[in-house]
């Protein structure tokens, strides 16, 4: 089997290439647009050489077999709740790049062709916006990204833009054990805030209100708010949902500008894959993991290993300790 990457100027340009070196049977495992210049990158996969005297003879017998690995993932993903369409793409990058694995590795390797992954670092580059819609947990990931990203000589400071007055202001400065916490009342409050902060340097993270997904005027103001600023805008989504809705979403909000999501809840659900499923289909980076609602703890960086561990764990077991101790 052959792996290889493509880059090309437009996702057309760089599928064309896919073919016209892999042929009508590559087998696409992501596609993504790079954020610092623009060009696309399609991770595409075969089983025969690229070269046709490697080639299969036509006239060799094709036999059916059963791959028990395939089988077992493919019922794991199912009972998590993932759709077909995603069942089926990541049972098959599953069996072809982690064939003679065990199963946790193979999926890892499967997950790893078909999601990407961006964790939030200390002293991020620019100002982070967390956007989404109204219970995703923005308050509570504020929180955790303030205190545990944060250091003495860079400091990242929590802003609530509490535009619409619905008592955001109190809630973030109850969870950073704080009398009050610095606020934004209006657009054009927060715009300032943030010119202020990039002359000194400074980096904030920003607790910004709810967007409905589902009203196009309110994703507007959410791109242009996005536009207007010198951030980051970061999608914080929980787990917990119809896997449509989840993808509706996602979608939306990776329309707006998000390239980065945090998914949250992950204690309060069981199955999963539907989320997961969500962000795959909106070609979003998973950055962190929110595996609990207590803001004395932080947020766990995203792996394919710690996926594949949530999709594999036990009923028994429960899978938020099995995803902690997941490396």
């Amino acid at each position: 089997m052959k792996m290889k990457m493509f880059v090309g100027r437009t996702e057309e340009e760089t599928m064309a290439m896919v073919r016209a070196e892999m042929g009508p049977d590559a087998v696409i495992l992501s596609t993504r647009e790079r954020e610092d210049d623009g060009y696309f990158e399609i991770r595409a996969a075969i089983e025969r050489s690229f070269s046709p005297k490697f080639a299969t003879p036509k006239f060799a017998e094709v036999r059916p077999m059963f791959d028990e690995t395939r089988s077992q993932l493919s019922s794991s993903l199912r009972w998590h709740g993932a759709p077909d369409g995603f069942v089926h793409m990541v049972s098959e990058a599953s069996a072809r790049l982690g064939a003679g694995m065990e199963p946790h590795a193979a999926l890892a390797a499967g997950i790893e062709g078909i999601l990407t992954f961006n964790a939030l670092r200390p002293q991020p580059e620019k100002s982070l916006l967390l956007v989404g819609p109204h219970g995703s947990g923005k308050t509570t990931a504020t929180a955790k990204i303030a205190r545990f990203l944060s250091d003495r000589k860079h400091p990242i400071e929590p802003v609530a833009a509490d535009f619409d007055s619905s008592g955001q202001v109190a809630r973030l400065a109850a969870l950073m054990l704080k009398p009050s916490v610095t606020f934004a009342l209006s657009p054009d409050h927060l715009m300032k805030l943030v010119r202020d902060a990039d002359d000194r340097g400074q980096k904030l993270v920003i607790d910004c209100p709810s967007f409905n997904p589902l009203d196009e005027a309110d994703m507007k103001r959410c791109s242009d708010l996005i536009s207007y600023m010198n951030v980051e805008p970061v999608l914080v989504l929980a787990a917990d949902g119809h896997p449509m809705e989840l993808e509706d979403n996602a979608r939306a909000f990776a329309q707006a500008g998000c390239r980065r999501v945090i998914l949250t809840r992950i204690d309060a659900v069981r199955r999963r894959g539907g989320a997961i499923a969500a962000i795959s289909s909106a070609r979003l980076s998973i950055a962190s993991l929110g595996l609990t609602s207590n803001a004395r703890c932080g947020l766990t960086p995203a792996s394919s290993e710690r996926i594949a561990r949530l999709f594999l764990s036990g009923v028994d077991v429960p899978e938020a300790d099995q995803l902690k101790g997941a490396a």
